[in-house]
């Protein structure tokens, strides 16, 4: 009979590979070295995910479960414009808070490696897809695709941690320029 496997491995291979990941890249990341962080033998690593793939796809489910956690508060009955700047705020702290962990995402959403029933929207990104939406179609925007809208917030929240992150002491500004922008080049107000 087997023995049955410990979530505490699972999840040291999980935050193993998120760790390498962020300092090598994905394509320089044996899984060698992801067992050897996690303190498992690589066969263990097997043992847990077939394939590094499968790694890559769980890790990527895991950081979006995070996510997804952070939003607890969510203001669901809010207006767009307070909907979304709840998820700006939430985004850019998260991103300041871990940026290891927005490194690794950056790298999973570019890797190709993705199977589409991991990148299925999450509650995040579905609110995040219906409010940029709701917003673009008050700017008059109605046939924008509610996916690059998405992409479209996703680069500017990016950029907007990456100044602060050589800024620090302009935070508030830059936190408040950026949804500035983000507001009114989908809703033109």
């Amino acid at each position: 009979m087997a023995r049955p496997k410990s979530d505490n491995k699972r999840k040291a291979i999980l935050e193993s590979a998120m760790e390498v990941f962020a300092e090598r890249g994905i394509g320089h990341a044996p899984t060698a070295a992801i067992s050897a962080a996690a303190g498992v033998a690589e066969g263990t690593l097997f043992t847990y995910f077939k394939t590094k793939d499968e790694l890559i796809n769980e890790l990527y489910r895991e950081l979006r479960k995070e996510m997804d956690s952070e939003m607890v508060d969510y203001p669901f009955t809010a207006d767009a414009h307070t909907r979304l700047r709840y998820v700006w705020d939430r985004y850019l702290s998260l991103a300041m808070q871990f940026p290891k962990r927005l490194k690794v995402l950056q790298q999973l959403r570019t890797s190709g490696r993705l199977l589409k029933d991991t990148e299925a929207p999450n509650m995040a990104i579905m609110e995040l897809l219906h409010t940029t939406r709701e917003a673009a179609e008050m700017g008059g925007f109605r046939n924008a695709s509610a996916e690059f809208l998405v992409l479209v917030f996703r680069a500017q929240a990016e950029a907007t941690v990456e100044f602060i992150g050589a800024h620090k002491d302009l935070e508030a500004e830059s936190r408040e320029l950026g949804f500035k922008l983000i507001w009114r080049g989908l809703t033109g107000a």
